[in-house]
C-alpha cells in the first residue's frame, strides 16, 4: 500500500474563474523509499463536496455527484490526472471549476454562499515496486471553496439565460469605484431583433438610452427633463410634432 500525503492547495478560498493547482507530494512504498516518477502508472486527486462526515464523489465517468463509495471501488475509477513537475519532486493536477457541467447540465462547481459547498480533494496514487502494482489513497484536505471574482469585475458580460449556445440577450456593462453600473450595451434576439445602448446615473439607474428597433426605428430616450441635443445641421424629411399646447401629435409643413 502506498502512502500518500493530502495534496495541497495554494489556499482554503480559490477563485472560481482560474484554475486551481493542487499537488501531490511526497509519497512512499511501505517499506518508506520513495516514489519515483518512472514508477507510477496512475496519479492523480479526487473531489469530493458537503460535510466532511458525509460528502459526495464526484465520479467523472457518469459525470455525477453521488454518495462516496468504498476505497476499493475508488481506486476503480479515473482520477483527474496529474503530471509530474518539471525540475520538482512532486506532481501536479489542475481543477478548472469554471464552465464544468454534470449530465443534466447543471455546474459541477459553484461559488460558496454562507461558506457552502465545501470541496475535498484525496490523492490517489497506482505504482510498481519490487516487481508488485501498490496503490495508495490520501487522507481528503481541508475543506476549500471558491469565490465568484466577477462580483468585483468592472467590465461584466451577461447572458440570458446563461449558456452561450442558447442564450437571447448578451449586455455588456461597466461599473464605477462603487461597482455601480456606469452605462451599458444590450443586444437582444427576441422578441425582436434589438440593440440598447444607456448610461446611467450614479445609482446605476438608466438615464439617456438609444435603441435600434427591429422594424428599424431608431428610438431616443433622454433622461427625465432631458433633451435632444444637435450641435450642427440637421437634415430630415418630414417632422411630426406634439404641440406645446397638447392635443394630437402633427406634422410639420
Amino acid at each position: 500500500m502506498l502512502n500518500i500525503p493530502a495534496p495541497t492547495l495554494p489556499a482554503p478560498s480559490l477563485p472560481l474563474s482560474q484554475p486551481a493547482k493542487t499537488l501531490l507530494a511526497g509519497l512512499t512504498y511501505g517499506d518508506g523509499s520513495a516514489v519515483a516518477p518512472t514508477d507510477v502508472s496512475s496519479i492523480g486527486v479526487f473531489t469530493f463536496r458537503g460535510a466532511s462526515s458525509a460528502a459526495e464523489f464526484w465520479d467523472a465517468g457518469a459525470k455525477a455527484w453521488r454518495p462516496t463509495p468504498a476505497d476499493a471501488e475508488i481506486m476503480t475509477l479515473q482520477p483527474l490526472a496529474a503530471a509530474p513537475q518539471s525540475g520538482a519532486t512532486g506532481w501536479t493536477a489542475t481543477l478548472l471549476a469554471l464552465g464544468q457541467k454534470d449530465a443534466a447540465g447543471n455546474d459541477v462547481y459553484s461559488a460558496a454562499s454562507g461558506g457552502n459547498p465545501r470541496y475535498y480533494l484525496r490523492g490517489f496514487a497506482h505504482a510498481r515496486h519490487a516487481g508488485h502494482d501498490e496503490l495508495g489513497l490520501s487522507a481528503l484536505t481541508p475543506g476549500f471553496t471558491f469565490v465568484d471574482l466577477s462580483s468585483n469585475a468592472r467590465f461584466k458580460t451577461e447572458l440570458e439565460p446563461a449558456a452561450a449556445d442558447s442564450a437571447h440577450r448578451v449586455r455588456m456593462l461597466l461599473r464605477g469605484d462603487a461597482l455601480q453600473t456606469a452605462g451599458y450595451l444590450e443586444i437582444r434576439s427576441q422578441p425582436a431583433f434589438e440593440i440598447e445602448i444607456s448610461n446611467c446615473n450614479g445609482a446605476g439607474v438608466p438615464l439617456a438610452t438609444v435603441v435600434l428597433r427591429g422594424n428599424g426605428d431608431i428610438q431616443l430616450i433622454p433622461g427625465g427633463g432631458g433633451h435632444v441635443i444637435v450641435e450642427g445641421d440637421l437634415e430630415t424629411q418630414h417632422i411630426l410634432y406634439a404641440p406645446a399646447g397638447g392635443g394630437a401629435k402633427q406634422w410639420l409643413p
